[in-house]
């Protein structure tokens, strides 16, 4: 008996075809389980405590800033509080040597660092202002709790217990100026589009801010994987909303920015691969507050204080002052 070899194409064709589809989705939904772990879990292998290292790179400014920290270690305070979720949160604090001020620097590090990281920026903003300083560990961060890092969006709301922290230390007049970088920066702009906001907030200096998740996204997998990302987001952005109960757009600091109230000072690197410029520019567009934009040339991802330092600490001693200025006007100082 012969087997009509049109008959036997008519049924194998479509059964392999069915079979490489099949085989092709439970690749891609493995490939995008894995991808998620990666975006959003805890970063391994970050120790969650912040020893002193047996040595460190001091040719960059900020491994001069991280030398003067653990240096300086035993003036930093331990301090913990407790976010929305019941997640640890912790910091370290610096009192200044003034016991009558007001003034309060929370620094906010980025993405896979340590809190040390963000030494050479209090070191530089204490020469500029008497303050007290408050160097937070993010959420899956150092000796922070928390199993999964969502780029913003629940750290943004996880600033909240240190403003509080804040006002019961220093009394509901104080003042609070916010440096963050990377990711930390996105944090606090998203937290500054709250109507909730804490009024003591005075000014936010953003370093290198990312705009949105699916930005980050999509600059990563060009720069690391070489691949256009849109045939996985939308698994990422299901998988997202499934497990966390959130969209990754709304990871988008650029979108609502015009509902920030307070100045921002934005500094950003004119070779930034990771946050983009344009997008940068896209946050800045949409301010509708007091608002300033450094794109310094030649500057990759959060290499601008590196790559000059003279006009980035001019600029933010301006920014200060200006911040200062309209205190006096609103009658707040």
């Amino acid at each position: 008996m012969s087997v009509n070899p049109g008959l036997l194409a008519a049924i194998l064709v479509p059964a392999i075809l069915l079979l490489a589809g099949g085989a092709f989705a439970v690749a891609m939904n493995s490939y995008c389980d894995k991808l998620f772990a990666k975006i959003y879990r805890r970063p391994r292998p970050l120790p969650q405590v912040d020893r002193s290292p047996k040595s460190i790179d001091q040719s960059t400014i900020f491994g001069r800033g991280r030398n003067w920290f653990y240096t300086y270690r035993n003036e930093w305070l331990n301090v913990s509080m407790h976010s929305f979720d019941g997640t640890a949160l912790s910091a370290y604090f610096r009192p200044s040597s003034d016991r009558s001020c007001r003034n309060m620097v929370i620094l906010i590090h980025g993405y896979n660092e340590q809190p040390s990281q963000m030494a050479a920026y209090a070191k530089l903003l204490m020469k500029k202002v008497q303050c007290n300083c408050l160097i937070l560990h993010m959420r899956s961060h150092g000796m922070s709790g928390g199993k999964y890092f969502t780029y913003g969006l629940r750290e943004s709301v996880d600033l909240e217990p240190w403003f509080e922290f804040t006002r019961k230390r220093l009394g509901d007049n104080c003042r609070i100026y916010i440096c963050a970088r990377g990711i930390g920066a996105t944090a606090a702009l998203l937290a500054a589009q709250q109507p909730s906001f804490c009024p003591n907030v005075c000014g936010i200096i953003a370093d290198s801010p990312a705009s949105s998740l699916t930005g980050v996204l999509r600059s990563a997998a060009a720069e690391e994987y070489h691949m256009r990302p849109d045939f996985f987001l939308y698994r990422i952005r299901k998988l997202t909303s499934k497990r966390f109960g959130f969209d990754i757009n709304m990871c988008d600091c650029a979108l609502n920015a015009g509902k920030i109230k307070v100045p921002v000072l934005i500094f950003e690197g004119g070779d930034d691969h990771i946050t983009v410029p344009s997008e940068v520019r896209g946050i800045y567009d949409n301010l509708r507050s007091a608002k300033r934009m450094i794109v310094v040339d030649g500057a990759g991802h959060l290499e601008s204080y590196e790559r000059a330092q003279a006009l980035y600490e001019k600029e933010v001693q301006k920014f200060i002052e200006s911040c200062v200025v309209r205190l006096v006007k609103i009658g707040r100082l």
